[in-house]
């Protein structure tokens, strides 16, 4: 039908439906280039942070001394409640007890904790916090470390280590409970021959 039209009528459509959907078709336009340029900026802004924090953590792990304590401090100001920040304080509680620095190796852990609970690198920071309560004949501090694991890929370990607390308390029937379970979490191809060995050992409870 338009190819009967005038030309001044042809016009006079195209002016009524500009008027009616040129807003909306600009507004459309707008929005779709927002979304694209934004899109790109913040995938291009999130690909600078994570190698910002990447080379960070690098200088951290690169450095001793003052320079290690500087850049630890820098990772908690800028990337702070990340997984580098958790992995660096694993690096401060072991320097801090081969210092003899028990407390503070203590504090970095719980530090660690603390970030995310439900982490599985928290679970890492409690076994090894766990760990270091045994080494100081804090027993009961290490097991309640200890149940606050969550993950199934630690629960060999837990148990293990569980293990290992009750025979220092002389507790070997709890003992061999402990390294039975342990056992029986591994994999059907998995083999700790020093964990057969606890159990063996712990077999009789009444054994001194």
């Amino acid at each position: 039908m338009s190819d009967f039209l005038s030309d001044e009528e042809q016009l006079e459509k195209l002016k009524n439906w500009w008027e009616q959907n040129g807003t909306s078709l600009i507004v459309g336009l707008v929005l779709a280039v927002a979304v694209v340029v934004g899109w790109r900026w913040y995938d291009s802004a999130r690909t600078s942070s994570a190698q910002a924090a990447s080379d960070l953590y690098a200088s951290f792990i690169a450095t001793e001394g003052e320079a290690r304590t500087a850049a630890a401090t820098q990772i908690d100001d800028e990337i702070g409640g990340t997984s580098y920040q958790i992995f660096s304080l694993f690096y401060r509680a072991r320097d801090a007890a081969n210092e003899g620095d028990i407390e503070a190796a203590e504090a970095y852990l719980n530090e660690a904790i603390a970030i995310d609970a439900a982490n599985l690198l928290s679970d890492v920071a409690r076994i090894r916090l766990a760990r270091l309560l045994q080494q100081q004949d804090k027993s009961e501090a290490a097991l309640g470390a200890l149940s606050g694991v969550r993950g199934i890929g630690f629960r060999a370990q837990v148990l293990e280590l569980k293990g290992d607390i009750h025979l220092v308390r002389d507790e070997r029937e709890l003992a061999h409970e402990a390294y039975t379970s342990a056992s029986a979490e591994l994999d059907e191809n998995e083999h700790r021959p020093l964990l057969d060995m606890k159990v063996a050992d712990t077999a009789n409870p009444n054994a001194s």
